[in-house]
């Protein structure tokens, strides 16, 4: 099992950082030697980011998510892989079962 994740991981992880003038964003760079796994990764990531551009919590409609994804400056071939990003993530965040209820739910 290690061995097989060791393969998959065998990328490269790297941080880097752009400083705005409110506070320095850092961002992981992570890839690895699956392609497949690589466009999968950046469509979460810029799922994520809409999504949390849109407030970060759960229960956000389909139809402002359009808006948003519209505005962005992904592509347009792009669109209906961080469509389908997006949902995986509604779909983790509202899915929790096990949550307890005393803690704070899961965002973007």
């Amino acid at each position: 099992m290690f061995n097989l994740l060791r393969k998959l991981l065998n990328g490269s992880t790297s941080m880097t950082s752009k400083k705005s003038e409110e506070k320095e964003k850092k961002m992981l760079n992570f890839t690895t030697n699956v392609p497949a796994l690589d466009n999968e990764n950046k469509a979460l990531f810029r799922a994520a980011r809409l999504l949390e551009n849109m407030g970060n919590g759960p229960g956000l409609t389909a139809d402002a998510f359009f808006v948003e994804l519209l505005r962005s400056e992904f592509p347009e071939e792009e669109h209906q892989s961080v469509t389908m990003a997006a949902i995986a993530i509604e779909t983790m965040m509202n899915a929790d079962i096990n949550r307890d209820p005393y803690t704070e739910p899961t965002i973007h």
